[in-house]
C-alpha cells in the first residue's frame, strides 16, 4: 500500500505516469495528440518507473487484461464514512468508494462520474484532486475555469509552459456531451 506522502508532487515519475495513463479521452484538438503522446513527446514520463510501479511485464495485457493480483493501492479517508481506494494496475486504474467500484480508466473505461464542481473544493488535498480528476465531468460553461484550476495544480509537477496545454487537453476529454 502506498501513502500520499510517497506520491508527493516531488515524485514527478509517479505523476507523469499517472497523468499519461489516466485520461483515456484527453485529446489536444490542434495537434490531434492524446495526453499520453504529449507527455511522452515532452520527455516528461519515465515509462520504466511507471512499469515497475504498476508491476507491468511483457504479456500482462494478453495474459490478464492488464490486471495483477497484488496491485499498488492507495487508501484515503474522504469523509468519516467514505473511504477511497485506488488500485494501480498495468492496464487500468480502478477506483472504489467503500469497496464498491465506481470507475476505471483502462481499456473499458468508466469515467465522468463526479461533477467537476463537486470535485474542486479549495480545502481538498491537491493530490486527491488530481487522483480523482480522471473521474470528473465538466460542463461546457465551466471549461475556462476548469482549465485554469487544473493548469494551476499541474504547475506543482510540470514546467509551467506545459501546464495550460495539458490542462486544455484534459478538459477537452472531460467535457460533458
Amino acid at each position: 500500500m502506498i501513502s500520499l506522502h510517497e506520491i508527493a508532487f516531488s515524485n514527478r515519475d509517479f505523476w507523469a505516469g499517472f497523468m499519461a495513463t489516466s485520461f483515456p479521452t484527453a485529446l489536444e484538438e490542434e495537434t490531434d495528440m492524446s495526453l499520453t503522446e504529449l507527455i511522452i513527446e515532452n520527455g516528461m514520463c519515465d515509462t520504466s518507473w511507471w512499469d515497475h510501479f504498476t508491476k507491468y511485464y511483457d504479456g500482462v495485457l494478453e495474459k490478464s487484461d492488464g490486471y495483477v493480483d497484488d496491485p499498488e493501492i492507495l487508501i484515503y479517508e474522504l469523509a468519516p464514512a467514505q473511504t477511497l481506494k485506488i488500485e494501480f494496475h498495468p492496464g487500468d486504474t480502478v477506483y472504489f468508494i467503500n469497496d464498491k467500484q465506481i470507475a476505471c480508466t483502462g481499456g473499458h473505461y468508466n469515467i465522468q462520474v463526479i461533477p467537476f464542481k463537486e470535485l474542486w473544493n479549495p480545502i481538498i488535498n491537491k493530490q486527491i484532486f488530481l487522483l480523482l480528476l480522471p473521474l470528473a465531468v465538466i460542463d461546457n460553461s465551466d471549461k475556462g475555469k476548469a482549465t485554469q484550476i487544473i493548469s494551476n495544480v499541474l504547475q506543482e509537477i510540470f514546467d509551467k509552459r506545459l501546464c495550460s496545454q495539458y490542462a486544455d487537453c484534459i478538459v477537452n476529454g472531460l467535457i460533458s456531451e
